[in-house]
């Protein structure tokens, strides 16, 4: 059975009101995730968990299905991913139809390549994963953070490292935020998990106007190149 993407796009946004349908380069942003899981070949079906009606009206329009409304309770501040992965599994549970795999893509990657999704899907089956999900490095070797004090002068997080060269420090990553495969037969059991190493240049967190900016002048500057 071929996997399921799960897009989970609600419509609380408070630093970037509509975020998840707000025009990113011509685009409603989430519809370059549609477009991309489309495009991929991989899924036997793309869905979108969404609480919000005009998310659900624009996700539609864009090819994803739209089973059912997220509940409030599961669509606020708070809510884990793992909660709205849980609440569709158990739809899918509903309707005898649960899939070996499942693709969770957030609806705000428009730096996503078919390329990606592909690479990671096969990095979860070549390592019998439980987990496969997208990571890049960290600009700066965090062993290094300082941590500003009250009285404003500065201390090391933690002093073993800050007599250390930043090129003899252990390389450290951080989840890139794009995609997430999972072996649902180990779900929620997540600790046996791999990670796709990707450009730093292809990963743009969007969580405030600014970052909206930023990432839309990347886009472009990707684009012509």
């Amino acid at each position: 059975m071929k996997p399921i993407c799960l897009i989970p796009a609600r419509g609380g946004s408070k630093r970037i009101p509509k975020k998840n349908i707000k025009i990113f380069n011509g685009k409603p942003l989430i519809q370059w995730s549609i477009d991309c899981a489309k495009n991929s070949n991989l899924f036997s079906k793309i869905v979108v968990s969404t609480d919000n009606l005009e998310i659900a009206e624009i996700a539609k329009n864009c090819g994803a299905e739209i089973p059912f409304i997220r509940p409030s309770k599961l669509s606020d501040d708070f809510t884990k991913d793992i909660e709205v992965i849980q609440h569709y599994i158990n739809h899918e549970i509903s309707i005898n139809n649960v899939p070996d795999t499942l693709c969770y893509l957030y609806p705000t990657a428009p730096f996503i390549t078919k390329e990606t999704l592909k690479k990671c899907y096969s990095l979860l089956l070549e390592k019998k994963a439980a987990c496969s999900l997208t990571i890049t490095s960290f600009p700066y070797p965090p062993q290094r953070a300082l941590r500003k004090n009250d009285d404003s002068t500065l201390d090391f997080f933690w002093n073993e490292f800050k007599g250390k060269r930043s090129q003899d420090l252990l390389e450290t990553f951080h989840d890139a935020g794009q995609c997430y495969f999972y072996n649902l037969q180990k779900f929620p059991d997540i600790s046996n998990r791999v990670g796709l190493i990707l450009p730093r240049i292809l990963c743009q967190d969007i969580d405030t106007p600014e970052d909206f900016e930023f990432a839309e002048t990347l886009f472009k500057v990707l684009e012509e190149k």
